[in-house]
């Protein structure tokens, strides 16, 4: 009885150590998953950001005309977007790293970037199409916040599938200490997230609908009864010149 007994006992532990070694092997096959799958975060990036760079230069090296310039743009912004999109979804179902941390900060550079990019464009060639931009907080625990950010991001999601041909959509983390991002929301005046800049001239801080964004944006039916309650113009140019002045001082 005794020897039947320690015969269970010695296959019981078998079978816990046998469980236990699988589940290290998994969970250390799981992490290096993770962590490859970061650091292919981590390259991409790399390699959007110095493909933006040489793309603005091509444009001006090359004399690249109007409509191909802006092609080059949507189809660009909507490669960086849906890659971000998909670091997100990672992100939501890991813990946050450095490697992925950093990764994300290279990409709101690079939208930075291609927002600065994209504002030069338009001026060279007077194009019909609006940027949107999206300042949010990214990685907040504010679990309101997190809801009214997700609310935004659906909406913007459906005006950009509604209009894709005419909105360039740039969404950027303003909460991950960048300066060059620090100086955009001093400009705009914007103190906290979320936020959005529409034709680098006018800024919506409140809960809007989506047809409420249409007419601020093509500036229709009644955008001028929302101004001041859902969005701000800011005019940038007044704003330079009283820079100039004080400079000039």
């Amino acid at each position: 009885m005794v020897t039947q007994n320690k015969n269970v006992f010695i296959q019981s532990l078998a079978v816990t150590i046998i469980i236990f070694l699988t589940g290290l092997v998994i969970g250390f096959a799981i992490e290096s998953n993770r962590v490859d799958r970061a650091q292919l975060a981590l390259t991409n990036a790399e390699m959007s950001l110095l493909d933006e760079q040489i793309r603005n230069l091509n444009i001006g090296a090359f004399n690249i005309s109007c409509d191909l310039a802006i092609e080059s743009t949507f189809k660009f912004a909507d490669r960086t977007y849906e890659e971000a999109r998909l670091l997100e979804k990672y992100d939501s179902s890991n813990k946050f790293t450095s490697e992925l941390l950093t990764a994300h900060k290279r990409y709101d550079l690079l939208r930075t970037l291609l927002w600065a990019h994209t504002i030069e464009i338009n001026r060279k060639c007077a194009s019909q199409f609006h940027t949107v931009v999206y300042l949010f907080d990214y990685g907040t625990e504010d679990i309101d916040q997190r809801a009214r950010q997700a609310a935004i991001s659906r909406m913007l999601s459906d005006l950009k599938m509604r209009h894709g041909g005419s909105i360039l959509l740039i969404p950027i983390a303003s909460n991950l200490e960048l300066e060059s991002i620090e100086l955009i929301k001093s400009k705009y005046g914007i103190s906290r997230a979320p936020a959005i800049i529409i034709d680098e001239r006018k800024v919506v801080t409140k809960d809007v609908t989506l047809s409420e964004m249409e007419d601020i944006i093509f500036e229709q039916n009644n955008f001028h009864a929302l101004a001041g309650s859902v969005y701000n113009i800011v005019d940038l140019s007044r704003q330079e010149k009283i820079i100039l002045n004080t400079n000039k001082q």
